[in-house]
C-alpha cells in the first residue's frame, strides 16, 4: 500500500483534478484505489457524484470515531465506489471544517489518519490518495504524517512556484526528516508551453529540485476544468491529451515503485 498526499496551501493549481486522474489512472492499469476527500468544500466528492443523503458516514466520522477512541468500528461502512472510474473513495462535508478541534484534543493528534490506516481493513488497497485542503493547518498535517509520499501540483505561474519552499518546509517539519528523496513529487499543472511564464516556471522547478519533479507537465486545457460539469476524468476520456499526460505520470510513479 502506497498512500500519496496530494496537497498546496494555494488553491487552484489543479489538486483535485490530479487526484482524479491520477486515482483513475492509477485504476485503468489494474492498481486498486482509495480515494479519500480531506477538503471540507469536498469537491472531490462532488465530482465523484456523492449523495449527502445516502445515510451513510463521511470521513469526518470516521476520524472522530477514532479521536473517541471507539473500538471495532467496520471501515466498509465509510467506503462508496464510483463504477464509471472505477475508484473507491470516501467523501467529505461541510462538517469537516469543524474537526481541527475535535483533532486537537487528541492525545497524538498529528497521528490520527496514521492510525486509522494503519488497519487491517486498509491493506486491500495498492493506492490511498488523499485531497487536501489548501492549508497547512493539522488535518494536512495528519495527511502528510499518514503518508509515504508528498505530491504538490504547481500551477506554472511565478506565485505558484514561489510558494512551493513553505510546503517543503511544513512536510520536513512534519516529517522530522531533512531528507525527501523518495518522498516527494512535483507535478507542474495548467502548463502553456508556447507562454513565457509556463517555460520559466518549468525551468526554474527542474533546476531548484531536479529529480523531485516529474518529467511530464500537465497541460492548460479546458478540458480539464470542463470535466468537473461532465464528470468523466481525462484519462477515461478518447484522444484527451490532458489525459494522455496524465497516464504518463501515473506511469511514472509505477515504474518507481
Amino acid at each position: 500500500m502506497n498512500i500519496i498526499s496530494v496537497a498546496n496551501q494555494k488553491g487552484g493549481v489543479g489538486k483535485t483534478t490530479s487526484v482524479l486522474n491520477i486515482g483513475a489512472g492509477l485504476s485503468k492499469v489494474g492498481k486498486k484505489v482509495l480515494l479519500i476527500d480531506l477538503d471540507p468544500q469536498n469537491h472531490l466528492s462532488r465530482w465523484l457524484e456523492h449523495n449527502p443523503s445516502d445515510g451513510k458516514p463521511t470521513v469526518s466520522e470516521m476520524i472522530y470515531q477514532e479521536v473517541s477512541g471507539i473500538q471495532n468500528y467496520d471501515f466498509s461502512q465509510f467506503v462508496r465506489t464510483h463504477p464509471k472510474e472505477n475508484v473507491d473513495f470516501i467523501p467529505a462535508n461541510h462538517m469537516l471544517s469543524g474537526l481541527l478541534s475535535i483533532l486537537g484534543t487528541d492525545r497524538d493528534s498529528q497521528n490520527v489518519l496514521n492510525r486509522i490506516f494503519h488497519q487491517e481493513f486498509f491493506l486491500q488497497y495498492d493506492y490511498i490518495v488523499l485531497d487536501c485542503q489548501p492549508s497547512l493547518d493539522l488535518l494536512v498535517a495528519n495527511a502528510l504524517k499518514a503518508s509515504d509520499q508528498l505530491m504538490i501540483p504547481v500551477q506554472a505561474d511565478l506565485l505558484a512556484y514561489e510558494g512551493v519552499q513553505d510546503m517543503l518546509t511544513t512536510f520536513q517539519k512534519v516529517k522530522q526528516t531533512s531528507e525527501i528523496g523518495g518522498q516527494l513529487r512535483m507535478l507542474l499543472t495548467m502548463y502553456q508551453k508556447n507562454t513565457k511564464m509556463s517555460n520559466s516556471v518549468w525551468e526554474a522547478l527542474k533546476k531548484s529540485y531536479g529529480n523531485l519533479v516529474f518529467h511530464t507537465p500537465i497541460p492548460f486545457r479546458a478540458e480539464a476544468k470542463n470535466s468537473t460539469a461532465t464528470r468523466n476524468s481525462s484519462v477515461n476520456s478518447k484522444n484527451s491529451e490532458v489525459g494522455q499526460q496524465y497516464m504518463a505520470v501515473v506511469k511514472e510513479m509505477i515504474w518507481e515503485r
